[in-house]
C-alpha cells in the first residue's frame, strides 16, 4: 500500500534530521535534558508497538497509520525543536526593522492596535484561547481524518505539517526576528521570548524538551498551520467552514499573543503555499499524498 512505503520513508528523513541535530548539538557545545528526551522516546516507542499491534496482529490500516504518524509526528516535533533552537543560537543580524518597515507600508501600526487591544477586558483572553487552540485542533482533523479511512489525507497533513515548519525553522534561522514584544519593548512573560533571548545570548546550555517553545518569529508558523488545518477538511462542508471560522479568529490573535509583525504572517503564507506545491509536484513519495 502506497501509505505505507511513505511511512517507511519518512524514519530516513528523520534519521537525517536527528544526525542534524547531534552535529549541531556537538559544535554549539550544548545539550539535551536526559529525562524529558527518555520520554519522548517511551512515547515515540510505545506508539509503535500499538502501530505494529494493527498492523500485523489485529490488521486495522487506520489505527496503524494513526499509530505510526503520532510516532512520527512526536519524533520530528522534538528534533524541530532542538534544530530551532540551534539556528537561534548562531545569532545572526535580527531583521525586524525591515519587517517594521513593510508593515509601516502595508499601514499596520502593531504597537497602537496591541495598546487598543489591551484595553478590552476580555478581549485578550479570547485571543490567547483562540492562539492555543491550534495544536488540539491538529489532534482532532488527525483523528478525524483515520476514523473515516482517509489515510492519504492525514498523513498530508502530516507533510504540510512538516514541511511548513521546516520552512519557518530554516528561513527564520537565516533571517531571525524577535518580534514585535522584543523590537517595541513591550513587558511580557511570554516564554518563548525568554528563550529566544537566552539562545541568543548563548545562556541556554541544556535544551528541555518538556518546556521547549516555538521560538521562530518570521515567518509565522502559527498562520501556516492555521491555513493546513482548514485545507485539511476541504471536502467536509461543515468542518471546513467551522474551521475557517475558528482559524480566522487564530489568524487575528496571532500578532498580539504570538507578537508577530503583520510581515511575520505574510511570510508563513507563502511557505504554505511553496509546501502544497512541493507535495503537489514534487518527487514520490509526496505526490500520492494529494490525490
Amino acid at each position: 500500500m502506497g501509505v505505507f512505503s511513505e511511512i517507511r520513508a519518512t524514519w530516513g528523513f528523520l534519521v537525517l534530521l536527528a544526525i542534524a541535530d547531534a552535529l549541531g548539538l556537538v559544535i554549539g557545545g550544548v545539550s539535551v535534558a536526559l529525562t524529558p528526551a527518555l520520554f519522548v522516546a517511551g512515547a515515540v516507542t510505545l506508539l509503535l508497538f500499538i502501530a505494529k499491534i494493527y498492523n500485523d496482529i489485529r490488521p486495522d490500516p487506520r489505527l496503524a497509520v494513526f499509530a505510526f504518524t503520532g510516532a512520527q509526528m512526536l519524533a520530528y516535533t522534538a528534533l524541530a525543536g532542538i534544530l530551532s533552537y540551534l539556528l537561534t543560537m548562531t545569532g545572526r543580524p535580527l531583521i525586524d526593522s525591515w519587517l517594521v518597515e513593510a508593515d509601516r507600508r502595508l499601514g499596520f501600526d502593531w504597537l497602537a492596535i496591541y495598546r487598543g487591544a489591551q484595553r478590552k477586558e476580555t478581549l485578550p483572553f479570547v485571543l490567547k484561547a483562540l492562539y492555543f487552540s491550534l495544536i488540539p485542533q491538529l489532534l482532532l482533523v488527525e483523528l478525524f481524518l483515520f476514523t473515516k479511512g482517509r489515510l492519504e489525507r492525514g498523513r498530508e497533513l502530516f507533510w504540510l505539517f512538516v514541511l511548513t515548519s521546516l520552512g519557518c525553522i530554516l528561513i527564520g534561522g537565516l533571517f531571525p526576528a524577535g518580534g514585535a514584544f522584543v523590537t517595541y519593548g513591550v513587558t511580557t512573560d511570554e516564554a518563548y521570548v525568554r528563550d529566544f533571548l537566552a539562545l541568543r545570548e548563548g545562556a541556554m546550555p541544556i535544551f528541555n524538551l518538556a518546556t521547549m517553545q516555538g521560538v521562530v518569529q518570521f515567518p509565522s508558523f502559527h498562520l501556516a498551520l492555521a491555513v493546513i488545518l482548514i485545507y485539511a477538511v476541504r471536502d467536509y462542508s461543515f468542518l471546513f467552514f467551522l474551521l475557517l471560522i475558528l482559524n480566522a479568529g487564530v489568524v487575528a490573535a496571532t500578532p498580539f499573543i504570538g507578537g508577530h509583525h503583520l510581515t511575520d504572517l505574510l511570510g508563513g503564507a507563502l511557505v504554505t503555499v511553496v509546501a502544497r506545491l512541493i507535495l503537489e509536484k514534487g518527487i514520490p513519495p509526496f505526490h500520492r499524498l494529494t490525490r
